[in-house]
């Protein structure tokens, strides 16, 4: 796995970014003008936590820290990288142990006010799961109190959206593509079967449940902002506009930011002005 620039590394998963000296002359007066006014004029966050799409190279996800650092460079960045692991073969067990360091961090600050969190894809979704179960047992407080922003997610668990998703992360070698396109393939119309058979919420419909769970929620009113495109082929628009919908219905603030013919999680590619200021009119409170 290649190194993210100015990145420390805790797992496989966790990597943590301080401001550099340079960054950081104004990062105390920062964090404490965001423990007093967050959300309001002249703060910023003091902690990001962005949770990268499934098995994301580094040069990609870079680019999103590279945005973060130069947007809000006072604020630590805490990168949870998130794969097709997660939903295939990775125990619930070992994914609460490889998200602890990040949950910890968390959990160390005083509230959600000064937390800015992205999410990315439905990789990056089942990644804030994960944490918000954890963080909501260790604080009683849920993720979604913080400002959110939501990156083509969450969608759905359907069979071609997600072997879509699933082959992009395949090697290029032809003998171990095609060796492990079967694998996932069998796997996945195993997953699909057990759904016709077995009751209950499919892994993506949990995820999106406990998105919209008020459970841990501080007050009405969080803001979360839905960022997705009619061109991707992964996340319907569909299955993103009625989760925002049910999330307005249960109290948070929601804006929805639809982009035209740009790729899954290609948005910032496609008009970064665009996607810059849906972020910072979510922060500072701009959200209908």
């Amino acid at each position: 796995m290649v190194a993210l620039s100015n990145f420390t590394r805790i797992n496989e998963i966790v990597l943590l970014r301080f401001p550099s000296s340079t960054e950081s002359e104004g990062t105390q007066s920062s964090r404490s003008s965001s423990k007093t006014l967050a959300g309001g004029a002249g703060a910023t966050p003091e902690t990001i936590l962005l949770l990268s799409w499934g098995d994301a190279a580094s040069k990609h996800i870079e680019k999103y820290t590279n945005m973060y650092t130069k947007l809000y460079p006072n604020a630590r960045i805490i990168l949870v990288r998130g794969g097709v692991a997660d939903f295939l073969y990775r125990s619930n067990s070992a994914q609460r142990k490889l998200v602890s360091p990040a949950v910890k961090i968390l959990s160390e600050s005083a509230d959600e006010s000064t937390l800015l969190v992205h999410v990315m894809s439905n990789a990056g979704s089942k990644t804030w799961s994960t944490i918000n179960k954890l963080y909501l047992e260790t604080t009683g407080r849920a993720l979604s109190n913080a400002v959110t922003i939501m990156d083509s997610a969450p969608g759905r668990w359907r069979f071609v959206q997600t072997w879509t998703a699933l082959s992009r992360s395949l090697p290029r070698a032809f003998v171990p593509r095609m060796a492990l396109s079967f694998v996932f393939g069998m796997i996945l119309c195993a997953i699909q079967l057990k759904d016709y058979v077995t009751p209950g919420l499919d892994i993506l419909d949990s995820v999106r449940e406990q998105m919209n769970n008020t459970k841990g929620m501080a007050k009405k009113g969080s803001r979360r902002c839905y960022i997705y495109s009619d061109a991707d082929d992964i996340i319907g628009t569909g299955d993103v506009e009625e989760h925002a919908k049910e999330a307005e219905s249960k109290g948070w603030a929601v804006e929805l930011v639809k982009y035209t013919g740009s790729t899954h999680v290609g948005h910032y590619k496609q008009d970064s002005e665009r996607y810059l200021d849906a972020i910072r009119k979510t922060w500072f409170g701009g959200s209908k």
